[in-house]
């Protein structure tokens, strides 16, 4: 075998694990958070959370999952905490004050997610190649939103882990 294509093989090998592995975890833990949440106040379908994998599809599906989660959530979340009246749990009082876990970290982290492509398209179509100035600014903002998308990711994933525990413990 030639060396390159060693390196070539484990190359992508090593993106497989630092990009898909994290992926795979991260969905693992919406499709669990889902699955705490009582059938009659989920949004989604925890299976569906699934769908995130499909290329171009999971850039509208990624916004229903995080609002759909967020609003499973809140439901569950109401219920388990009696915020109710006469036994019967308020959701539109409680909705009016905007008590929706993980839903603003998680749009923050869509629209990023979906910034990066479009971010990357615009450059693409517009930008004349070789035009100095684009070259040099374009790597830097993408950085950033990547940075920021990345960083959102994260924050909203830890907060799934910690409603789903929080959950678990009423249980």
């Amino acid at each position: 075998m030639d060396p390159k294509t060693l390196g070539a093989g484990f190359a992508q090998i090593l993106l497989l694990a630092i990009f898909v592995l994290p992926a795979i975890f991260f969905i693992l833990t919406q499709q669990q958070t889902l699955k705490v949440v009582r059938r009659e106040y989920r949004e989604l379908s925890p299976v569906l959370v699934w769908l995130q994998l499909i290329p171009i599809f999971s850039y509208f599906w990624v916004f229903v999952v995080v609002t759909r989660i967020a609003d499973s959530l809140s439901k569950e979340i109401i219920v388990r905490q009696e915020d109710s009246i006469l036994g019967i749990p308020d959701f539109d009082a409680v909705g009016a004050i905007n008590r929706r876990p993980t839903y603003k970290i998680g749009m923050a982290y869509c629209f990023l997610y979906v910034a990066c492509p479009v971010c990357v398209i615009l450059v693409n179509l517009f930008a004349a190649p070789g035009s100095g100035m684009i070259d040099q600014v374009f790597p830097f903002v993408l950085g950033i939103i990547l940075l920021a998308m990345m960083a959102c990711w994260i924050v909203y994933w830890v907060q799934l882990a910690q409603n789903k525990r929080k959950l678990e413990r009423f249980q």
